[in-house]
């Protein structure tokens, strides 16, 4: 809802820059211009005068290192990035691996493997690397990987040595997908560091800097294995590519032209962004040695997500691969009307302290449990009814009963009456309209209860065929739903 709040009170900015096409290659940019007119008339400027003075070029040689081995969290974020699952899905198809032997435990929070299993390792590794057709030689750096001493329950996600006997074109494709990632993870962490130069060509012209930027790979190391097994599911964004080495103190230009953008407001979360704010909430505030950090534990993050979609205070939006989670209405209601000091994270912060504390035997548990009863009583008693809460909370009212007179209102599973004593109800999961081959939304609620009766077309029957009937609601004598149809011409 805050995220949200942000990208709604965002106002977009306009910038200028001059970016200028280099006879020795390369683009050069300036600086960014609030106003049009400042940019345009440094381009002018630029056209005139028809070179740059070339101050510095600087080359710095990097390295990115392998990536750590999954924890549960960094698989789920992954899928959905790559491969646009949710991070349910991504748990129910890594359980489904698990049960099949065909990975480690799935519900870990360890990035790193425990000193015992460094003998096996290597075995492990040449095994995933011929199941997933690497057949080129690479190296294996295994004490990259191993380190007890973060390790928690279980250790990192690994594939299991049945993968090289498994048939694995049988695998449901979720599966299988899951399963590459797992796999291609292990070959890339223990792998060489990706190797590469960056370049900054810094230029003068007209009195302004302008830049130049290249980058050239020297040793593709761990990428080149995670290329060939992943190809097919990663997004790679654009290489820079590599500037020719500048020799003169000046340097011809091309080509000179004005460039228009704007700033971009913060983006809406996906599920891999949401999961890693959930496990990185309150860090600063968690103690040293504490067992778990931020909002739930790996297990239980995707749960929490699913529930808020189910409950209606999120709902997902996008297409199959990119999809980004919102608040609903009733989601922003629910922070509107909630206290602050449950809002936010650091009160589990604050919980995680004092358990850490009852752990080493420097707080009662009683003390502990006691602290909370008061401040959930304290909050009872004391926070005030935001003004229109009711109404930002009340369910919404679609019609009237038929039974009692009262008002039906729509929750999760039905459409009910508000009167307790009463039995009436239209499920939204309705067996007559699912024999009909339609369900039970809104609409047609609104209908039967306004009118008593929906027009269906296109009904299907059991042999298959369609037909366009009447469907009439009466009620039982103990105010329950019950349902009829009325066939066009009196059939």
């Amino acid at each position: 809802v805050v995220r949200e709040a942000a990208i709604a009170a965002f106002t977009p900015e306009k910038f200028y820059t001059v970016a200028l096409t280099l006879a020795d290659g390369g683009t050069a940019s300036s600086k960014r211009f609030a106003q049009k007119a400042d940019a345009e008339l440094l381009l002018s400027k630029c056209r005139k005068e028809g070179r740059v003075t070339v101050q510095k070029m600087e080359r710095k040689e990097k390295s990115e290192s392998p990536p750590q081995l999954y924890d549960l969290t960094a698989l789920q974020r992954d899928a959905n990035r790559l491969l646009g699952f949710t991070a349910q899905q991504t748990l129910d198809y890594a359980q489904s691996l698990y049960e099949k032997r065909l990975i480690t435990y799935p519900r870990t929070d360890s990035r790193f493997l425990t000193e015992d299993m460094a003998a096996s390792l290597p075995g492990l590794v040449t095994d995933t690397g011929r199941a997933l057709a690497v057949e080129e030689p690479f190296p294996i750096h295994v004490q990259q990987v191993i380190n007890g001493s973060k390790v928690t329950d279980h250790h990192a996600l690994l594939p299991t040595k049945s993968m090289a006997n498994a048939d694995l074109a049988a695998l449901p494709a979720g599966e299988w997908n899951v399963l590459r990632l797992i796999a291609a993870r292990l070959l890339c962490a223990v792998g060489e560091p990706h190797r590469y130069a960056e370049t900054t060509l810094t230029t003068i012209c007209a009195g302004e800097e302008f830049t130049a930027k290249g980058k050239e790979v020297l040793e593709e190391g761990w990428k080149a294995v995670e290329r060939k097994v992943l190809a097919d599911i990663l997004n790679r964004k654009r290489e820079f590519t590599a500037l020719p080495q500048v020799e003169e103190s000046e340097c011809g230009i091309l080509n000179a032209e004005l460039k228009e953008g704007q700033t971009s407001p913060p983006k809406h979360f996906t599920e891999d962004t949401l999961l890693h704010s959930m496990e990185t909430a309150s860090a600063d505030s968690m103690p040293e040695g504490v067992e778990r950090q931020g909002i739930g534990t790996p297990a239980t993050r995707a749960a929490t997500i699913e529930k808020l979609v189910q409950k209606g205070f999120l709902e997902r939006k996008g297409d199959k691969k990119t999809k980004v989670l919102l608040p609903t209405d009733k989601g922003k209601a629910l922070i509107t009307v909630m206290p602050e000091e449950i809002q936010s994270a650091d009160m589990t912060a604050d919980w995680e302290t004092k358990l850490l504390r009852v752990e080493r035997g420097e707080m009662e548990p009683e003390t502990f449990m006691t602290e909370i009863n008061d401040m959930i009583s304290s909050l009872v008693n004391t926070t005030e009814a935001v003004k229109g809460a009711s109404a930002l909370m009340k369910n919404k009212v679609i019609g009237v009963c038929p039974n009692c007179g009262n008002s039906v209102v729509e929750r999760e599973k039905g459409y009910f009456c508000e009167n307790r004593e009463c039995r009436f109800v239209l499920w939204k999961d309705n067996a007559f309209f699912k024999r009909l081959g339609k369900r039970m939304d809104a609409h047609v609620a609104d209908r039967l209860l306004r009118d008593g009766r929906v027009r269906l077309k296109d009904c299907k029957s059991s042999k298959g065929k369609t037909y366009n009937a009447t469907v009439l609601l009466s009620t039982e004598a103990d105010g329950r739903s019950k349902f009829s149809l009325e066939f066009e011409g009196g059939r």
